[in-house]
């Protein structure tokens, strides 16, 4: 894969090393910012159930087979974050359902995306387990992620990258915790989903987070290590995950000592869509007051793009109303296929 253009610098923090004793730093990135408010596996899963009318607490700890704490804690961080928002239904006694935002909708693009990787990439022998239908050709959806303007799909190959106004770093930034005893595994016991599939792979809290500075132009362990503000044992571990699961390749570039930099794989590259989106959602809901931190120019129509989730077969936008499902599984809580 050829390097990335980049204009001025989005690896500032990797030029100059933190100095001893100062505050964490990261550079600002709206993806990044995106991937905080989902924090973990778990609150990716919540907000797929909420994209299946979900509402409830029991239905959702029936349905994804998870702890009745580790659900409230990320449903009550999804409320804080304004992804959901929680309704009183019952008065005596006092029961709330969860439902979605605005914001929590506009998470559906990446979502699908997410989905649309595992399909491909996590081959199941039987096939996906959910089939995606857009409305309003009533074609399966075969999604696609477009530049804006001329509708043509974004690869990182056609991209570039210039810092935007609101482009720099931040020390307030706050990882939420999610240490939990949890194995990727757990998240595939509730409902067959290749979003869950894709998490296995790539779900925990840094992995897309490194993914994501290599599509910057980041290769080589300190860059991700300043860029990140991430322990290098940890970093050393994701790295190595991203390796065997052909996320990344690692390449030999130093004999005397020797030293590897990573290169995106074709399975990585695959994962650039998702990115894009996550990176979209950042720019609407939290991006700096400045304005957008990167600023994305495809090469084909020579425009600043906006990344859009699009139907493959018409064209037209996806959005969480614009689309209906058909399960290629039977889910016990059923006891037939679902539709919607």
């Amino acid at each position: 894969m050829p390097a990335l253009k980049t204009k001025k610098a989005s690896r500032t923090l990797a030029k100059a090393p933190l100095k001893a004793g100062s505050a964490h730093k990261r550079s600002i990135s709206s993806a990044i910012r995106a991937l905080d408010v989902l924090s973990d596996p778990w609150a990716f899963l919540v907000l797929r159930e909420a994209f299946f009318g979900v509402r409830r607490f029991d239905e959702l700890r029936s349905n994804l087979m998870i702890a009745r704490n580790i659900l409230s804690d990320r449903l009550g961080r999804l409320v804080r974050e304004r992804i959901l928002e929680r309704r009183l239904y019952e008065e005596r006694p006092r029961r709330y359902e969860y439902r979605l935002t605005e914001a929590g909708r506009d998470f559906f693009p990446a979502i699908v995306a997410l989905m649309s990787w595992g399909d491909k990439w996590e081959w199941q022998r039987n096939g996906p387990p959910l089939e995606l239908f857009h409305k309003h050709c009533g074609k399966p959806l075969n999604p696609q992620v477009v530049c804006h303007h001329c509708r043509r799909p974004l690869s990182p190959r056609e991209v570039d990258f210039e810092d935007g106004p609101g482009a720099g770093s931040e020390a307030n930034f706050r990882i939420p915790a999610t240490r939990s005893r949890t194995t990727s595994q757990s998240w595939l016991r509730g409902r067959p989903c290749s979003v869950a599939r894709t998490l296995k792979v790539i779900g925990d809290r840094w992995s897309l987070r490194i993914l994501r500075e290599a599509f910057v132009g980041v290769k080589r362990f300190e860059e991700f290590q300043r860029n990140l503000d991430i322990a290098r044992n940890i970093l050393s571990n994701r790295l190595a995950r991203l390796v065997k699961n052909n996320i990344l390749v690692r390449q030999k570039y130093q004999d005397r000592p020797q030293r590897f930099e990573y290169k995106i794989a074709a399975a990585g590259i695959a994962l650039y869509p998702s990115l894009l989106l996550f990176m979209a959602w950042g720019d609407k809901w939290r991006r700096p007051k400045k304005g957008v931190p990167l600023i994305l120019r495809h090469r084909r129509c020579g425009r600043q793009t906006n990344p859009i989730l699009v139907c493959g077969q018409c064209g037209g936008e996806v959005n969480v109303g614009g689309t209906r499902y058909r399960s290629n599984y039977i889910y016990p809580k059923l006891g037939r296929k679902a539709e919607s």
